[in-house]
């Protein structure tokens, strides 16, 4: 008893622990530990596993929010240049500049209360380019109200329209549309938030006046409604939307399709803490949680800003977080479930193992026993032909061996001990010959690298050869160096002056900026450990005012992780101080290489897209030389051209060889005057209006050929029929006539009726022959 209870007493130490188990069988020390073992990776795995599982999936729905959030921010964006492009095209109507023209601004005032109503914008007017308003859609009078304040108005007035959110006040509204005041007494708000935009009313003598109108996001839905149609597609959770879209003004929400408990959608709630701080207050988009209605929301918003940057408010996308943390814990739930049965499926599984192999070993150790007393007869039966098999069969070997070398063992024994040291000593020196050999080896190979190294600081490599292009090239690059280490400007000066660079060194941020605002330079070169602006700013910066300039960073050890930060920001590459001029000049080479390539990329992607585009074109289009041979030519001219659609039977003809006639021949003479006419393609049997302009600085003509076939067709057979119907008429009055005339010497007289009559005849026939 004493014993057992001194076995069980805690361990302190790992010491402690062996001794305690020492005394346990090897079955009972192989199942333990294995299961042991077992359970921790087990318990490690589900805890990994669950972690892994959770962050997962919230990292998903983060995501899909960020991606929701972008496409709500495009819906919105489109919405806007939809009401761009309505007062565009208002602004540009003939009849509204007819009615402004001749001073009908009660005209005017119908014709724009029409447009306004027909193409959904809550209020449109006109003010002149002074900023005086003059007519207005929803308002009888006009008062002569100023809105040069307004922004777009004045930009407009200068010819430059366009578009943005802005902010009403409630008299700012009441003066465009007075029913508008009912959309913020619903939204609790002192200003609305509209999508305003403004064009230039141009007339023959320029800008004259300007046309602004817009919609009010206040208490309208139907942009939020779309996106969380468009995000949610409806889906439901406990009888509640899955999610809602919510724009807000000040902390307040102004529109939401979040619906409140009588199924109408909820204004003026206030949107969460963390998103009005980082939205409203610092303009960076963000996720968060936040309450509504009783419920927590995965939310995430971004700011929305007027047309000076300024914040006005935010659009939100949120999330219901149950279904979320619902979909984790049923996940973890599996897992741990999965885990558990794991554990006892190999608890089962080892326990069966370690019987299997625990036999065998029980048997040996038996036997060993009784070898060990002198009875050398025990075998051990060989069950299996694995290692613990073979293990047997040498151990009933040895036991059989043991027998028979019993008498010869002491001399042996004599004669295994000086061979033992006759191979010793072989094995030394064996040993010893092989240590030499490796030193010697490693030694040629430190001979080597050291030479090498001392032939390529001797004798550095050149990165470019002179007179090539790329040399050529570079003798054109501008470089900008920003380091707070003299030495290290000296270096970059001398090694990019030698190669051929036009360089600018500067210690200085503000000096740098300056430079990069007032000349173009392709790649700097700055210190990312600077002291007077971090790495990642000054990064933003640079960007900012050259977006396309290569950034190389230099930085020292302790600012490497910095340096990483800036190249996953935007910056090209760094290099670790401190370095050498071939170093440099070969991270600047292999930037400037990389920035080519990525130009002619672009250049060849952009010449095919407008190769695509001209091929696609309606108007057939042809570019013809001084013989007036087709050298170029798209689709639309090949079946204007040709019955089959054949381009090779167009590349290299005359226009006379593909239509009969030479379209050509009436633009002699006419390079400088601009017009078209039509021309009858006696060949294909079209008629086609033609459009021709020399290429500058090429000895091409470009021909544009629209085919008016169709059009001349009905025009004929409306001439036809007018004169059909005129020479029908006109043979019926003269017969009335002739039967007037018989009447009248049939009386004998002429009466004064009859005169009137033929007088009339006379007329209509006279004005049916000038219709004629």
């Amino acid at each position: 008893m004493e014993s057992a209870q001194e076995r069980r007493k805690p361990w302190k130490s790992w010491s402690e622990f062996t001794a305690w188990a020492q005394d346990f069988s090897l079955r009972k020390k192989v199942v333990g530990g294995f299961l042991g073992v077992v359970v921790l990776v087990g318990l490690v795995t589900a805890f990994i596993g669950t972690r892994l599982v959770r962050d997962t999936i919230i990292d998903r729905a983060q995501v899909r929010l960020s991606s929701d959030l972008a496409t709500a921010g495009f819906i919105l964006d489109g919405f806007r240049k939809n009401v761009e492009l309505k007062v565009r095209l208002i602004a540009g109507s003939e009849n509204i500049k007819e009615l402004m023209s001749k001073g009908d601004l009660q005209g005017v005032r119908n014709r724009l209360a029409i447009v306004c109503a027909e193409n959904d914008l809550d209020f449109l007017s006109i003010a002149d380019k002074n900023g005086r308003v003059l007519v207005r859609a929803f308002v009888p009078s006009n008062n002569g109200e100023i809105v040069a304040g307004d922004p777009l108005v004045m930009a407009a007035a200068k010819g430059s329209g366009g578009s943005g959110v802005r902010l009403f006040t409630k008299r700012q509204l009441a003066a465009e549309n007075n029913g508008l005041l009912r959309r913020l007494a619903a939204s609790s708000s002192e200003t609305g938030m509209v999508l305003e935009s403004a064009y230039p009313l141009v007339d023959s003598a320029g800008i004259d006046s300007v046309v602004y109108g817009g919609v009010v996001l206040n208490s309208n839905n139907l942009i939020v409604d779309q996106v969380s149609q468009l995000i949610f597609k409806g889906a439901t959770y406990g009888n509640r939307p899955l999610g809602y879209v919510a724009i807000f003004q000040a902390n307040q929400a102004i529109s939401s399709s979040l619906k409140g408990p009588e199924g109408l959608p909820l204004m003026g709630f206030a949107g969460g803490a963390a998103i009005r701080k980082m939205v409203e207050q610092e303009g960076l988009p963000t996720i968060a949680k936040e309450v509504q209605l009783g419920k927590t929301y995965l939310s995430t918003a971004d700011p929305l800003r007027d047309m000076q940057g300024g914040i006005v408010g935010a659009l939100e996308i949120a999330t219901l977080e149950e279904p979320i943390i619902s979909e984790v814990d049923r996940l973890v739930t599996t897992f741990f479930i999965v885990a558990l049965f794991g554990v006892l499926l190999m608890a089962g599984i080892s326990y069966f193992l370690v019987q299997w192999i625990n036999r065998p070993l029980e048997l040996m150790l038996n036997a060993a026993r009784k070898a060990a007393e002198g009875d050398l007869t025990q075998q051990v039966p060989v069950i299996a032909r694995d290692e613990v098999g073979e293990l047997a069969a040498t151990f009933n070997l040895m036991i059989r061996s043991l027998a028979e070398s019993r008498i010869k063992l002491e001399e042996w024994g004599r004669e295994l001990a000086s061979k033992v040291a006759e191979k010793t000593g072989q094995l030394r020196q064996a040993q010893e010959q092989v240590a030499r050999v490796k030193k010697l080896a490693s030694l040629e190979k430190m001979a080597d690298g050291m030479s090498h190294i001392m032939r390529h600081i001797s004798d550095p490599m050149v990165p470019v050869l002179a007179g090539t292009e790329e040399t050529q090239e570079s003798a054109t690059n501008r470089i900008l160096v920003l380091d707070s280490d003299e030495k290290v400007r000296e270096l970059c000066e001398r090694a990019f002056t030698d190669e051929g660079f036009q360089v600018r060194v500067t210690g200085l941020v503000e000096e740098a900026l300056r430079e990069l605002e007032q000349e173009f330079f392709d790649v700097v070169v700055a210190d990312v450990d600077i002291s007077e602006m971090p790495g990642k700013t000054l990064l933003k910066e640079i960007k900012y005012r050259q977006p396309e300039v290569l950034v190389i960073f230099t930085a020292p050890f302790k600012a490497t992780e910095e340096a990483i930060e800036a190249v996953n920001l935007g910056a090209y590459d760094y290099i670790p101080k401190p370095f050498g001029p071939h170093q440099i000049l070969l991270m600047v080479y292999t930037a400037l290489q990389t920035q080519r390539m990525v130009q002619q990329t672009r250049r060849q992607l952009a010449a095919e897209r407008a190769d695509t585009i001209f091929q696609r074109l309606p108007v057939a289009i042809a570019l013809a030389d001084k013989a007036h041979r087709v050298v170029y030519n798209n689709r639309a001219f090949v079946e204007l051209a040709t019955r089959d659609g054949q381009e090779q039977v167009v590349k290299g003809k005359t226009f006379n060889e593909l239509f009969g006639v030479d379209p050509l021949d009436w633009a002699k003479g006419r390079e400088e005057a601009a017009g078209s006419r039509w021309l009858e393609l006696e060949k294909v049997g079209r008629t086609a209006k033609l459009y021709n302009f020399k290429l500058p600085e090429e000895d091409l003509r470009v021909l544009m050929l629209l085919d008016i076939t169709d059009t001349v067709k009905k025009d004929q057979m409306a001439d036809v029929f007018k004169a059909e119907t005129i020479t029908k008429a006109q043979q019926v009055i003269h017969q009335q006539m002739r039967v007037a005339q018989e009447i009248a010497q049939l009386l004998g007289e002429t009466t004064a009726e009859t005169k009137a009559a033929l007088f009339e005849l006379m007329k209509l026939a006279q004005e049916v022959g000038e219709g004629k």
